[in-house]
């Protein structure tokens, strides 16, 4: 979490030897630049995610170059490049030199390239309700590393309690393999409705609830078996506020009505944070059970 947050400040002041960019598969814009001390592997990766590489300490472009995120390269040599704006990517790609100015084209309708994701006519993946539910095509929270955290991934096949997995942002990275127990569930509600809910629950709170704070008995980390049920002292996920997006487990400290204010489990030198009931994400309490 502590190098992440490092990463996600851009460094305008330090050179960016290489720039990465191109379109996903489902058109979006993605660009990243990349210190001297990443540059080879960055390079090394772009083949793989399908991305194009750009001089970034070219005179031409140094100016755009500057307002992209850094890149993230970590030690398992996963790279992450994330998503910018279209009219960011759009200034780029039209001061870049010739024969690195086009982007890369997003595969025609009906390509395989998202093959399993389990939405037909690219709808959106279900959101399962409890464990059991789990079936192909649904959009989980999968555990990528201890020292990565969380990402969100669609389940492409099943073989009984353990299921594969490929990264939803992150379509083209090999594939994982997790026991059911093991992932961690989405608010199961329609995000029209979360959203509608967080405006009038966020507003009533400002009004009328006053926060509660966390006994200090209560780190017996319990874990709950579903949203209502989240309180003070469970263990959760939250999604952190870094351009990766990354989930963690974090423990409620203080809450006022479904708004909770949380710390980071395994980086406590990071300031809490505070988000709704409905954008945390359960950890099975069955998961010791699993194999």
């Amino acid at each position: 979490m502590t190098a992440r947050a490092k990463h996600s400040t851009p460094a305008t002041s330090s050179p960016a030897p290489v720039v990465l960019f191109g379109i996903d598969s489902h058109g979006k814009p993605k660009a990243a630049r990349f210190g001297k001390e990443d540059a080879s592997l960055a390079i090394k990766a772009a083949n793989q995610l399908q991305l194009k590489v750009l001089a970034g300490d070219d005179p031409k472009v140094a100016e755009i170059v500057a307002r992209l995120p850094v890149g993230r390269v970590h030690a398992t040599g996963r790279t992450f490049v994330p998503f910018i704006r279209r009219d960011l990517y759009d200034k780029l790609i039209a001061a870049a030199p010739n024969g690195n100015g086009h982007p890369t084209s997003p595969p025609a309708s009906g390509s395989t390239s998202a093959a399993g994701s389990g939405a037909p006519g690219g709808s959106a993946p279900n959101l399962p309700r409890n464990w059991q539910e789990i079936g192909l095509g649904d959009l989980v929270v999968a555990q990528e590393s201890l020292e990565d955290g969380w990402y969100e991934a669609i389940v492409v096949e099943a073989a009984g309690d353990m299921l594969t997995l490929r990264w939803r942002d992150y379509p083209r990275e090999r594939r994982v393999v997790r026991h059911r127990l093991r992932l961690g569930l989405l608010y199961p509600k329609s995000r029209v409705t979360a959203e509608t809910g967080k405006s009038a629950k966020t507003s009533a709170l400002a009004k009328h609830d006053k926060p509660v704070a966390a006994k200090s008995e209560a780190n017996g980390q319990s874990l709950a078996k579903n949203w209502d049920e989240i309180d003070i002292g469970h263990l959760v996920l939250a999604k952190d506020d870094s351009p990766w997006r990354a989930w963690w487990e974090a423990i409620p400290l203080e809450k006022a009505g479904d708004l909770f204010k949380l710390h980071w489990r395994d980086h406590a030198s990071i300031p809490p944070i505070t988000r709704p009931r409905f954008e945390l994400a359960l950890i099975c309490p069955d998961a010791t059970d699993s194999k």
